[in-house]
């Protein structure tokens, strides 16, 4: 078997990286965020979605998103600081410490609707969305 020689080695590897910096700025390129569009997921289905302009209750949807999530997580906490006690009310959450006074608001600055089962055990955080009415706009838990 004949060993490479030098400049078969250097053209091998330079196509290498070339094909690895063509994928990798390729993808990023296609990608990236153009001025005025907003990019977000959707939850349901986990696949991005692009927006030509970004609009108020597109930002108050991710907020809402986000903020559920931040809920979720200090809903755990609060039980095991609380001997496995769920809260009563949202508030407790802010009370504890676990979250600011802002995070237990939608994005269109509206308290949360949080649900907690007769055990106490079982809960749930919904936004009622940019009207404020229960209905097919609500933005559950993730």
């Amino acid at each position: 078997m004949k060993t490479p020689t030098k400049p078969t080695l250097l053209v091998t590897v330079a196509a290498a990286v070339g094909i690895f910096i063509g994928f990798a700025f390729g993808n990023l390129a296609r990608e990236a965020k153009q001025p005025g569009e907003a990019i977000r997921t959707d939850d349901a289905t986990g696949h991005w979605e692009r927006h030509a302009q970004p609009t108020a209750d597109i930002n108050a949807e991710i907020l809402t998103n986000t903020r559920i999530r931040l809920i979720m997580q200090a809903l755990p906490t609060y039980a095991l600081l609380n001997a496995g006690r769920l809260p009563e009310n949202l508030d407790a959450l802010v009370s504890s410490g676990l979250l600011g006074k802002d995070i237990v608001r939608d994005g269109w600055d509206r308290p949360f609707v949080y649900t907690l089962d007769d055990s106490g055990e079982t809960y749930a955080v919904r936004s009622l969305g940019p009207d404020g009415v229960p209905s097919d706009d609500d933005i559950p838990e993730p």
